[in-house]
């Protein structure tokens, strides 16, 4: 049986994100025009949130922005899983060695979660929406999750996913998820080409994360010719970036 999320706890982490990306102060009307939510109870949860002392209101100009005791009472999470530099820095270098948006991804049932989203910068650049969902088997951050699952629970997540497909043509046969399973665990890479979103193309690979934490994928993302015509380069990029932390993580 499915939970619903109680709305308000649901709003807060949603402002969370949308701060993260834009990363700046935001009006209230810009922030409903972005999510979607109505305006008086979006002005209540921000004056409830500034009152607690989680964020700051800048009366002359109507900005609200999260504040540093936010920062502090979340800044252990970072620090705990990722000892060295921080996710964040990790993804900046990333972006900026190719421009390209930068994903870290979580599964999500028989989908991927954007945890965390930087936009790219280049002309003609492909976009994501952190907390957006792709599909496990058709994006590339699913396949390399799913380069850390046994084969049997590969099977059972692919009759899970298309069951759940509508659209017949999008159903995955064992004999082919079998095969890009094996072909990303010997690549230590996979590549999606338009499967997840149309034109769109991505490269993934693994996150170096702490013993019994949950699998995350370092995701690029962007047009579909200029990633696979790049391939070599961004692969290597998205290496070097997690090179420190698996270090770190074994103790070197």
């Amino acid at each position: 049986m499915k939970s619903t999320p109680v709305k308000s706890a649901q709003r807060v982490l949603e402002l969370l994100e949308f701060f993260a990306e834009v990363r700046s102060g935001a009006t209230v009307n810009e922030i409903c025009q972005s999510l979607g939510y109505p305006q008086s109870s979006t002005s209540i949860l921000l004056r409830s949130l500034k009152d607690l002392g989680y964020f700051d209101h800048d009366t002359r100009t109507g900005l609200y922005s999260p504040n540093i005791r936010l920062a502090l009472a979340t800044g252990w999470i970072g620090e705990q899983l990722f000892s060295q530099g921080g996710l964040l820095r990790l993804m900046e270098q990333v972006h900026a060695s190719c421009g390209h948006t930068v994903m870290i991804g979580k599964q999500h049932g028989v989908h991927v979660r954007y945890l965390h989203v930087l936009q790219a910068t280049r002309p003609g650049r492909f976009t994501a929406k952190t907390g957006s969902l792709r599909p496990l088997f058709r994006s590339a951050s699913g396949q390399m999750l799913l380069t850390t699952k046994q084969e049997r629970e590969l099977s059972l997540l692919l009759r899970r996913a298309n069951a759940q497909e509508t659209d017949p043509a999008l159903r995955i046969e064992e004999s082919q998820a079998r095969a890009e399973w094996a072909k990303n665990r010997r690549n230590g890479y996979a590549l999606s080409l338009g499967t997840s979103l149309p034109g769109a193309a991505a490269l993934a690979i693994l996150l170096p994360v702490p013993r019994n934490h949950e699998p995350l994928a370092l995701i690029v993302g962007g047009p579909v010719q200029e990633i696979q015509g790049d391939k070599s380069r961004l692969v290597e990029a998205l290496r070097e970036a997690v090179k420190p932390m698996s270090l770190a993580l074994n103790g070197q």
